[in-house]
């Protein structure tokens, strides 16, 4: 059963959050620099970090639904059969081979390091952000709480209705991200809060209140002395 003082905070977060894998391999690349910095080893390293930048920032360009990853699997696996099919022939894998080899990039150690420490410092501000910009679900209200000053927004939480939606693929497979739209039975346009993190985490304990909300009304109504007519 749910108590007056139980509640569950909710928080919308930037997409900034999912350059996380940058800044990973940025610090991997500037330690494997400061190990052994010869030219062999700043091109592996530089070609490491390219390719996390360019996924990364491929996947937080687009929203890659399900229907739409599976089409990009299944078009990379056509291509893959289809170039395997042309090798027979022709040198297919050797011409990208050569033209790969033609691209050398090279990045300093102080670089790699100095990118750390500014998405460092980026996700520490989102951070402190995301403290006084939220929402918190109670038994009996919904409030959003937001600014420094603390202005709160309030909602009624009785017959609340909640749905969760996984609108990309890969930005819940890095966070556990997805959008859960609440829709407050008093409000006729409902509440979309997008990049929660551990999505499937919230909506089961929202789930779960929502749920014993409902076991209090029941009991209210059932424990209420019916009402009598006066002679």
């Amino acid at each position: 059963m749910a108590r007056e003082h139980d509640s569950i905070i909710i928080r919308s977060w930037p997409k900034v959050i999912f350059l996380y894998p940058v800044m990973v391999a940025s610090l991997i690349c500037g330690i494997i620099q400061s190990v052994n910095g010869n030219e062999s080893t700043r091109e592996v390293a530089g070609g490491f970090f390219f390719l996390v930048l360019c996924l990364n920032l491929l996947v937080i360009s687009f929203e890659f639904t399900r229907f739409r990853t599976m089409s990009i699997v299944f078009f990379i696996f056509g291509v893959s059969f289809f170039l395997l099919y042309l090798s027979k022939d022709l040198d297919v894998f050797g011409f990208f081979g050569r033209i790969l080899e033609n691209i050398n990039i090279s990045l300093s150690t102080a670089f790699y390091y100095s990118l750390t420490v500014y998405l460092v410092i980026i996700f520490i501000a989102v951070y402190i952000t995301t403290r006084f910009n939220y929402w918190e679900i109670k038994s009996n209200e919904i409030l959003h709480k937001e600014g420094f000053l603390g202005d709160v927004r309030r909602y009624p939480s009785p017959n609340l209705r909640m749905n969760k939606e996984i609108t990309d693929v890969f930005e819940f497979l890095l966070l556990g991200a997805g959008r859960i739209v609440l829709s407050p039975a008093s409000e006729k346009q409902s509440i979309v809060l997008e990049h929660v993190l551990r999505v499937n985490r919230a909506e089961k304990r929202i789930q779960d209140l929502l749920s014993s909300i409902s076991v209090e009304i029941n009991r209210e109504d059932e424990e209420a002395p019916p009402l009598g007519l006066g002679v």
